[in-house]
Formats: structure tokens, sequence, C-alpha cells
């Protein structure tokens, strides 16, 4: 999708009323806000959780432990849902052609500092890199209550990264979805049902779910962690 189909997107729904030049300034961006924001914003139920357990044959506990890491009790935020926008994917994603000229969306190399504090900061940074690459700006964050980066979309069955954003930003239910599409999409489902007290156990789902991250961030310490207080 480039920036003029996402405006008529924005138009069809009836966010934008601009010219479709091409250009996403303020008003596109505005547009772009209102829409992901407009939510509904249903929280996860326990049914929710159950279903979706049943789906991949797990303990409600596991997952809970992964959506108490993973949104740390924060799905949605100011009528959005929590993002983490990732340079080091925008720059892969875009050929690294914006490092240069765009050093604070666009890296080589991870970089926790790049990493804005505030959830505006960090919805800045996806406006901001949407307005150079569509597909490449959705498909470098990762949303809501299980985090799952937009590279994502197709195995989690949205037909583009603008279609899997505008998902995880209308419920918990929808992210849920996601999550559980994904698990079987990349091959989890039998790491997921391992997860136990012990970190080591953890560890498969940890690495196959967070990739380098895990180790740095002891994904599977807090997973373990998080799996007990649930199950208890």
């Amino acid at each position: 999708m480039d920036q003029k189909a996402l405006q008529r997107r924005l138009s069809s729904l009836g966010y934008y009323d601009g010219a479709i030049d091409g250009i996403i300034g303020p008003k596109s961006k505005g547009a772009i806000i209102k829409c992901l924001t407009d939510g509904p914003d249903y929280p996860i139920t326990a049914a929710d959780i159950a279903q979706a357990a049943k789906d991949l044959s797990v303990d409600p506990a596991k997952i809970w432990a992964v959506y108490d890491v993973e949104a740390a009790g924060n799905a949605f935020i100011d009528g959005r849902p929590a993002i983490l926008f990732e340079p080091h994917r925008f720059s892969r994603s875009t050929g690294h052609r914006y490092d240069a000229s765009h050093p604070r969306l666009s890296s080589r190399s991870w970089n926790r500092k790049l990493y804005p504090a505030s959830q505006a900061g960090r919805w800045q940074q996806l406006l901001d890199a949407v307005a150079l690459d569509v597909d490449a700006g959705f498909m470098s964050a990762s949303y809501g209550a299980f985090q799952i980066l937009g590279e994502n979309f197709a195995v989690c069955d949205a037909p583009d990264p603008w279609s899997f954003a505008w998902r995880q930003c209308q419920t918990e239910g929808d992210q849920l979805d996601a999550f559980t599409r994904f698990v079987i999409g990349r091959g989890l489902k039998r790491a997921l049902q391992g997860i136990s007290a012990d970190p080591a156990t953890c560890k498969p789902f940890a690495d196959g779910y967070n990739g380098t991250a895990s180790a740095l961030n002891h994904y599977a310490e807090k997973i373990a962690a998080a799996y007990v207080r649930r199950a208890a």
C-alpha cells in the first residue's frame, strides 16, 4: 500500500476528507490516529482466554502469563493499543535507505535509546515512518496485549500491514486472535505448551516469540514468574 492508497482507505472509512496527494502530513496523520483510536477497545475476558487455550491445547495460565509480560497491564493506552516501534526492523524493511536521513526512525542495529519512553512518542515514530513507507511503517511496530510485530500480518491472516494494525486497534479479543494465529503459524504451539515455573522450560517459547531480544530482556524468567502467579 502506498500513501495515496492509505488516504483513500481513510477517506472510505470517513476519517479523511483532504486531497489524495500521497503526502502524509498533519491532516493525514490526524486521520490515522483518529481511525486507530476509535476502538471499541473491549478488554479480554476469561472466556476469551479459555477458548484460545482450548484452541492451543494449553493451560489458560500460560496464555495469561504471556499477556501479563507483554501487555504489562496496558493493552490499550489513551484509546490505542500500546505499541513499540522498532527502528532496526524499519531499516531492514526499507533496504536501509532511510538510515542516514532519518536516524531516529531507521537504524541497522537494535538500539534501546531509539525507543521513546511515552506512547505518544512511539506513535509519532510510527506516523513519521508511515509517511516514508506505509507498509514498512506498520510492519515495524508491535501492537497491544501480545505485542505481535506487524511483519507477521500474513501469518495472522491480515491482507496487508495496515489491516493488521487496524485490527489490533479494535479489541483485546482481536489481539488474542492474532496471538493464536501467530503461535500456530510460527510453530510455537509445542513451546507454549512446555511453559512451566522453570525458566529453562520457557526458553524455547521466549526465543521463538521474542527472538534476539529474549535473553537481553530475561523473557524466559519473566514468563516463568508470571505463570507461577497465574497458575496459583
